[in-house]
């Protein structure tokens, strides 16, 4: 290059405006400077960029074309994938960008290692030579073609696999060179990290499957306790603040894993505290966290050493951080918890995906309707208590006649003193209650209502209405007491009733928060005006006292002989609440008078239940003092557990509902049936719409099947699209049923319901679209899936263990099927957003 073209190159260089862009018009001098360059002769530059997946119109712009970012398009005439043009241009340096798209929005991010640094715009560079033609070929926010990249990184192994670490840069996309199948000791881990630069994104995977994934901003945590067991899953906003992840990391006991992957940005308010706490388990370029950094970490604090596992740490545009491991995990089954004693286990934790973990030991479990409804079937469940015990029956209600769990009807959610219910066969036959406007009943006294025999009477006319009992019918009565005397009245009306006398009894008993609410929240609204004046000391002798008198009575009913001699009776503590550290201290206050009571008097038919500590398992699904229907479900499982005789199911369980979680219950649009009613609460809300309890591991559950995903087709390309019905306003919650599921399993429930027509899927969280009319539409959303189920008009067998698909009956072979390969409207039209590849495995994990 002569003298003269490298003044040429450095003024050009010089007037680029910051963003990457030119001038645009720039001062008068300026211009005439441009109009009066000499014409210097041209090279023929090829330019080649290859895209994976979806397009929306290839440009290039650069100081070459004046940075217009929709002026010079690149074609694949080929369709292979690669994009180019060629373009006649003087000899000199001159900076680019490409654009998937054509604003300056859709640009590339050019990572450092091929992008000009003298002026730090992160532009790609090239010199161009007088009249020598030359190639730029490279994939699409990288610095070598797509065919040059390391691949195995980015592979997702199948189930059962998990990725070589020696592998991690290899250019092979194949699992035979980049998977290895993993013992039943070992569990391998993968982390990805994406900073907002380089895809914004933080996955985690375990053998294969995806554990979680999120493109939420800050640090995303997930904890492994030492059987490889998901423990947490959460994300920390440390771009704004760490104090929350301050806090959590001294929680983490010694031996679990600890994963983190950055997304978004996670740098700037990382505190010093944060990352020595991060260091102690083994991280150590966690301090040279940056802006925008991909952060990938698996370590271990132990008693003694950390152990690092594995840490990746690159910069901004440096692509994705990926970190491997492998742990030993300890292949033994969790033991069963022992539900027959006095006092059942109730303490634990509650796992990311719904499973709960008691004292090192699980609940065997009973699936509803099936195992659970012949659990209960021919006896007569009674429940007394207050708002939190109302829920408690109506959950069992729900799951009883699951067909008619969203029906509007009185007193499900309050304004009745006695509410009474028969279920046959999955069917509410009868349904009957006693109106709260009844004044007698109303609970003013130690002794019971404004005149408790009045009361009396009124509840046994209305439990006399109910039809005889039978082999398939269950009775579910509810006494609302929020004081110990209406349990005394309830126990009376039970023993007395002779058309359910051959009924076998189960009573759960829960008296406690009104005394709270009247003495401690001083609520107007209590019926008992003594309490809301009395002290705190003299409230607990008043219900030490009423509660003595009341357990007096039960222990002969509940014990052998008694009317609840077999099924058996449980006095329980009040149901989680985390109001303050006062009025929790309160709480705590009256359930220890419930342990101590019980404490001489439990028995293996007269029990002791700690609901209060069951809801501590699991604190953030409790809302307003309420719980969830995930502790509800839990709370059923652990009270079928003291009394079932039919043989349970199995010990893992997923939840299938919109409303399942705490968490989805933040509209009260989600419950259409009452968010109509002036008043309704959140907590109400949560409870309204039925949540199922699936087990998952039952022995009986054994499915052989053709690959899933074969039936399913991607919506509008399907990855990071989530669906929508006629258009992409169109997402009605009665278009879909949320579950909590592995991809796989996400599928096979939709190919196991009748009326699905498609899934969506994002990090276990599964929508199964049942819409009349199909997945209509789409809308971009980072993360999700979006599937469409393929003309299901086949041949389907199903036995009580089996399940299999005649995909002769889906499937046609075009041109022969055997040795061609699929193309669009031409042979050469094999275009990227056509398809979509997965790695083909059945629906254990197995590869086909």
């Amino acid at each position: 290059m002569s003298a003269g073209d490298m003044t040429l190159a450095l003024r050009l260089r010089s007037f680029e405006h910051a963003s990457g862009c030119a001038p645009r018009g720039g001062e008068p001098s300026e211009r005439m400077w441009w109009a009066v360059l000499p014409r210097l002769a041209a090279a023929a530059v090829t330019f080649k960029v290859g895209l994976q997946g979806a397009t929306s119109g290839v440009h290039v712009a650069g100081s070459f074309q004046g940075w217009d970012p929709a002026a010079t398009a690149l074609q694949d005439a080929d369709l292979d994938g690669i994009y180019e043009t060629t373009l006649d241009i003087p000899a000199g340096w001159y900076e680019f960008k490409f654009i998937n798209g054509s604003t300056w929005d859709e640009a590339e991010y050019v990572p450092a290692g091929c992008s000009e640094i003298e002026t730090g715009r992160g532009n790609r560079y090239i010199s161009v030579a007088d009249a020598e033609d030359q190639e730029y070929h490279v994939c699409f926010g990288a610095c070598s073609p797509c065919a040059e990249l390391a691949k195995c990184k980015e592979l997702n192994c199948p189930a059962g696999f998990a990725l070589k670490a020696a592998a991690l840069e290899s250019v092979s996309d194949s699992e035979a060179d980049c998977c290895e199948a993993i013992g039943n000791d070992l569990a391998g881990l993968v982390v990805r990290s994406a900073g907002w630069s380089d895809g914004n994104r933080a996955e985690f995977w375990l053998n294969g499957a995806l554990l979680y994934a999120t493109g939420d901003r800050g640090m995303t945590v997930v904890e492994l306790l030492p059987d490889s067991t998901v423990k947490m899953t959460k994300t920390f906003d440390t771009y704004a603040d760490s104090s929350g992840l301050e806090a959590y990391l001294p929680t983490v006991a010694a031996g679990n894993v600890l994963m983190l992957a950055a997304a978004d940005e996670a740098s700037a308010a990382f505190s010093p505290e944060a990352k020595s706490l991060v260091a102690e388990f083994g991280a150590s370029q966690i301090q040279l966290l940056s802006y925008r950094s991909s952060y990938a970490f698996i370590g271990r604090k132990t008693d003694g050493n950390p152990e690092t596992l594995a840490e990746v740490l690159l910069p901004e545009g440096g692509g994705h951080a990926v970190a491997v491991a492998r742990i030993s995990v300890a292949v033994q089954e969790t033991p069963t918890c022992d539900m027959g004693g006095a006092a059942p286990p109730m303490s634990g934790t509650l796992e990311a995906g719904g499973n709960l973990l008691l004292e090192d030991c699980r609940y065997k479990v009973w699936q509803f309707p099936d195992a659970g409804a012949s659990c209960v079937s021919g006896s007569w469940v009674v429940a007394t208590g207050s708002s939190n015990a109302l829920l408690t029956w109506n959950t069992l209600l729900m799951i009883l006649a699951p067909a008619q769990a969203g029906e509007m009807r009185s007193g499900r959610f309050g304004g009745a003193h006695l509410l009474d219910a028969v279920v046959e066969d999955g069917v509410i036959i009868h349904y009957n209650t006693v109106r709260s406007s009844l004044s007698a009943c109303i609970q003013s006294s130690a002794d019971g209502g404004a005149n408790e025999t009045e009361c009396r009477q009124a509840y046994a006319e209305a439990l006399a209405e109910a039809p005889a009992p039978g082999p398939r019918r269950t009775r579910l009565t509810m006494f609302l007491s929020f004081f110990w005397a209406r349990t005394a009245t309830a126990l009376g009306l039970v023993e007395a009733s002779q058309a359910w006398a051959t009924a076998e009894v189960f009573m759960l008993v829960q008296v406690v928060a009104w005394y709270v609410v009247c003495n401690g929240i001083k609520f107007n609204g209590c019926p008992r005006k003594n309490l809301l004046e009395v002290s705190e000391d003299d409230a607990i002798d008043m219900f030490r006292g009423e509660m003595g008198a009341v357990l007096d009575l039960l222990a002969p009913f509940c014990g052998p002989g008694g009317r609840a001699g077999v099924r058996g009776c449980g006095i329980a503590t009040n149901s989680w609440s985390s109001p303050g550290a006062t009025l929790l201290a309160t709480f705590e206050r009256f359930n220890n008078e419930i342990t101590q009571a019980m404490a001489p008097r439990k028995t293996a038919t007269f029990r002791y239940l700690d609901i209060f500590a069951l809801g501590a398992s699991m604190p953030e699904e409790t809302l307003s003092g309420h719980g969830s229907q995930i502790l509800q479900l839990w709370t059923w499982q652990a009270l079928l557990g003291t009394f079932c005789t039919s043989p349970p199911t199995g010990q893992l369980v997923r939840f299938e509902g919109p409303l399942c979680w705490r968490a989805a219950s933040t509209d009260i649009e989600t419950c259409k049936s009452y968010s109509q009613y002036q008043g309704t609460s959140l907590w109400q809300c949560m409870n309204s719409v039925l949540c199922e309890m699936k087990v998952e591991d039952a022995e009986t559950t054994e499915m052989t099947t053709t690959s899933l995903p074969l039936v399913f087709e991607p919506v509008d390309g399907g990855e990071d699209r989530a669906c929508r019905g006629e258009n992409a306003g169109d997402n009605r919650a009665e278009y879909y049923t949320v579950i909590s599921a592995t991809l796989e399993n996400c599928k096979q429930s939709c190919l196991d319901n009748e009326a699905c027509v498609g899934v969506e899927y994002s990090s276990n969280r599964c929508e199964l679209w049942t819409r009349p009319n199909g997945i209509g539409s789409s809308i971009a959303l980072a993360s999700f899936l979006c599937l469409r189920l393929a003309d299901r008009a086949a041949s389907t067998t199903t036995t009580a263990s089996t399940t299999t698909l005649d995909l002769s009956v889906l499937f046609e072979p075009v041109d022969g099927g055997s040795g061609h390969a699929c193309r669009g409207a031409a042979a050469s039209d094999n275009r990227p957003e056509y398809y979509y590849v997965i790695s083909g495995r059945d629906l254990r994990g197995h590869r086909v």
